[in-house]
């Protein structure tokens, strides 16, 4: 399947072709100097007649005179002001080796997993046809006219147009379905271009999570969703409480004018768990259950955006059994109980998990003790006495007995 077409702005947007083809994605690095030391960019080099963005270098200043180049970078100013201004960015790679600039070992690391990536990709399995076909009305005079207004860079007016044509398109084909995908990714662009780009950060996660799985991750279309999502991020602010903060106001306004169960609330959610994963857990995790429960009973528990969310709880349980806190690790416990169930063994798995913490501490050994018993009585009654996980479990219970 072909990228999606954008005409003469064909590229990673805002960026034209050519001037995505040149770079790389990268946030744009916060240029804030205290004191006159910190980072800067200087220059407005080569500037583009189709996207208008310049070349700029950064520099490494002391006392506002630049010392050392730190890298070369296409810049899009989205708006100027007394105190500083927005922009986005694509970096110019370092070499075509290690496009980046990351230390040797780094960068072969990095290497090896694009090139498992690619290899990967020669044998991705081909998406299942799109349903498009068999709904001809799906492409008429009203995409048309968001096209043509996208084409000739009248963004707000393509919205509107844009959101009904996808309305449509989800009424009547898989969620997952290439043609939706390609019209999400295109909404969620549209967001960028008018200043939305919390809702176009929710759209595109859920997006790009359809797409890594349906098309593989070296395919076009994923690797744009990632850029997008890049563009996003830049807008929203450099630090991740910025993103969880805008995107919990956003949840907020769509609960009250929409309700909790709409799909762009739902998503919305989904992106603010991702957001808070990095300053905390065990909220993340509580978002995502809630979110879990209003998806199931608004689109249903196959519906490929409820599997999304699924998916990103497990994915979350994974992590903080990994961190390894009790507090995070007791919140995946109550997690996996709500996904797989109580007596399932990635519950129990788990909850051994989560005993063995707190037998690593003595104030916290009674409670060991306590879950143990607990955790025994379940893989016995699930899993039989002579299930290696339990035959695991009754020995640590028995050495802390």
């Amino acid at each position: 399947m072909e990228p999606t077409s954008r005409g003469s702005r064909q590229g990673v947007y805002p960026f034209c072709g050519p001037c995505t083809d040149e770079t790389i994605a990268s946030l744009a690095p916060d240029t804030a100097t205290v004191n006159g030391i910190g980072t800067m960019f200087y220059g407005a080099a080569a500037p583009c007649p189709r996207c208008g963005s310049v070349v700029k270098r950064e520099y490494f200043c002391v006392l506002w005179i630049p010392l050392w180049p730190m890298g070369r970078y296409r810049i899009i100013t989205l708006s100027s002001s007394l105190t500083g201004s927005r922009y986005v960015g694509r970096r110019f790679p370092k070499s075509a080796d290690n496009p980046y600039g990351l230390d040797r070992k780094t960068a072969a690391l990095v290497a090896q997993v694009e090139a498992g990536q690619e290899e990967a990709a020669k044998s991705w399995p081909e998406p299942s046809p799109s349903r498009l076909a068999d709904h001809p009305e799906l492409r008429g005079e009203r995409y048309q006219e968001a096209e043509d207004y996208w084409e000739f860079d009248f963004p707000d007016r393509a919205l509107p147009v844009y959101e009904e044509v996808l309305a449509a398109h989800e009424a009547v084909l898989p969620a997952d379905d290439t043609a939706t995908l390609q019209l999400r990714q295109r909404v969620a662009e549209a967001y960028l271009a008018v200043g939305q780009p919390v809702a176009a950060l929710a759209l595109l996660a859920q997006t790009h999570a359809h797409l890594d799985r349906v098309l593989g991750p070296t395919h076009p279309d994923t690797r744009r969703a990632s850029d997008d999502m890049t563009n996003a991020r830049s807008q929203l602010g450099p630090l991740s409480r910025d993103e969880a903060k805008a995107l919990a106001a956003e949840l907020a306004e769509l609960e009250r004018t929409v309700g909790p169960d709409h799909p762009k609330a739902l998503r919305t959610a989904c992106a603010l768990s991702s957001a808070l994963q990095l300053n905390s857990l065990v909220q993340a995790l509580k978002v995502l259950q809630e979110t879990l429960d209003r998806s199931e009973r608004a689109l249903g528990t196959d519906h490929p955006d409820t599997r999304h969310v699924r998916e990103e709880l497990i994915r979350v349980c994974e992590y903080a059994e990994y961190r390894g806190k009790p507090d995070e690790v007791r919140a995946a416990v109550r997690a996996r109980e709500r996904v797989h169930g109580p007596d399932a063994p990635e519950t129990l798995t788990t909850m051994r998990g989560l005993a063995q913490l707190y037998a690593s501490s003595r104030r916290r050994k009674a409670k060991a003790v306590e879950l143990l018993h607990d955790t025994l009585e379940r893989c016995q009654r699930a899993l039989g006495p002579d299930d290696p996980l339990t035959a695991d479990v009754r020995r640590q219970l028995e050495e802390l007995s």
